[in-house]
């Protein structure tokens, strides 16, 4: 299937695949900052964002969506940016030699099998009760009851939208999510090592201990270089913006793209 865009600036193109219940909004700042030197092409991956619902939801899957839709933009050899789900499906696209990639970016996450750590945070989302609230505030404060972090609710809650009669509804297909979780967070498909250039990126406070894994990126990613992002959690891109960004910015420099 083709996949919604959102997309600015002009020249090298720099592909970016969020995460699990993220989309391209997440990432706008992000995108606004780097157009200034390339062009930032920010994919919906399926079930997500505007992209199509569709019942298969797998790491390949996802991965020949991503090809699709760039050759139906004209997007030739680029830079992948992925962040935790997209980061999986970045690392299995730079695998495959047919993808032509640039240059890989992967963002806390790491290519093993991850615990079924989002089953929880799925579930809480679908015993949201929506057809009895009235206001966002309330939903937030039902589901501050599983999950009292409030960035992470206001992440999630960005999937909540009205529909044609004002009653909030999830655009995600929750269920399809649950159901098809195992197969996204198993370790991605690799084919082969990417010898190219790849920064893996990790938040210092995240769960997901991404420098515990350099010896296994190393065997996949052999010219990967890593980075600690200061104060940032999971959403290294959202914690803390400018380091990510000035991280994103030198790697482009590092494969020729500058401003």
């Amino acid at each position: 299937m083709k996949l919604h865009h959102e997309s600015s600036g002009a020249g090298e193109p720099v592909v970016i695949l969020h995460g699990l219940m993220g989309s391209c909004e997440n990432w706008r700042g992000v995108r606004a900052a780097l157009s200034d030197s390339c062009r930032v092409v920010c994919l919906d991956l399926p079930n997500h964002g505007r992209s199509p619902h569709t019942e298969r939801f797998d790491l390949r899957s996802i991965g020949d969506d991503v090809i699709e839709t760039l050759d139906a933009l004209g997007v030739g050899p680029a830079v992948v940016v992925g962040h935790s789900l997209g980061g999986k499906v970045a690392m299995q696209l730079a695998s495959d030699p047919a993808a032509r990639l640039r240059g890989l970016v992967v963002v806390d996450i790491s290519p093993r099998a991850i615990p079924p750590v989002h089953l929880f945070v799925l579930r809480a989302c679908q015993q949201l009760d929506l057809a009895s609230a009235s206001r966002r505030a309330e939903l937030d404060a039902a589901l501050a009851l599983s999950i009292p972090q409030a960035a992470t609710r206001d992440f999630l809650l960005k999937n909540v939208v009205r529909d044609k009669d004002g009653q909030f509804m999830w655009r995600v297909p929750l269920q399809a999510l649950i159901d098809n979780y195992r197969a996204v967070s198993d370790a991605p498909p690799l084919v082969a090592p990417y010898a190219g250039p790849a920064l893996f990126m990790a938040g210092e406070m995240s769960p997901f201990r991404v420098m515990a894994d350099e010896a296994l990126i190393r065997g996949w990613f052999p010219a990967a270089r890593f980075v600690t992002i200061p104060g940032a959690g999971h959403l290294v891109h959202a914690d803390q913006p400018d380091a990510f960004v000035a991280q994103v910015r030198t790697f482009l420099e590092e494969v020729g793209i500058r401003r």
